[in-house]
């Protein structure tokens, strides 16, 4: 295995992990803590812009990190005819599932936020919800593969 190699299942490994950890974080501490009336708006809109950012960010890194290790060990007929082949297809299916989703979500609660953080993180938990479950599901592909 090459440098670049190595380093681009690095950079791979670490935004997919972060990205997933802080999907499931918000969804299970965040918002409900928001929805609870534990937080407040200010902080609300912060956690989710900076979530929002990193989501967007870490959407692109694995494009290119993920683009290219398919491209360097995957052929069209490997990635359709072999296990590996299809975990990697559902990896890319649950990865533009939580770009969408986790977008969605940050969208959401951002855009509610003006009439309190409850009803903001109320109208936000199920997207969030969704999305830490398909985190979860793209860290249980991930290990299979």
């Amino acid at each position: 295995m090459t440098l670049i190699d190595v380093t681009m299942r690095i950079v791979h490994t670490l935004f997919a992990g972060v990205w997933a950890g802080w999907t499931v974080f918000m969804a299970a501490l965040v918002v409900p803590a928001a929805r609870d009336g534990k937080l407040g708006a200010d902080g609300i809109r912060w956690m989710t812009q900076q979530f929002t950012r990193f989501s967007s960010l870490s959407s692109v890194v694995l494009l290119l990190t993920g683009g290219f290790m398919a491209g360097d060990l995957y052929s069209t007929e490997t990635l359709t005819g072999s296990s590996s082949g299809h975990l990697v297809l559902t990896m890319v299916v649950l990865w533009l599932a939580l770009s969408g989703l986790s977008h969605m979500a940050g969208s959401r609660l951002k855009k509610n936020l003006d009439a309190g953080a409850k009803q903001a993180a109320a109208g936000a938990t199920t997207l969030f919800y969704v999305a830490g479950v398909v985190a979860l599901g793209l860290l249980v592909v991930a290990g299979w593969l």
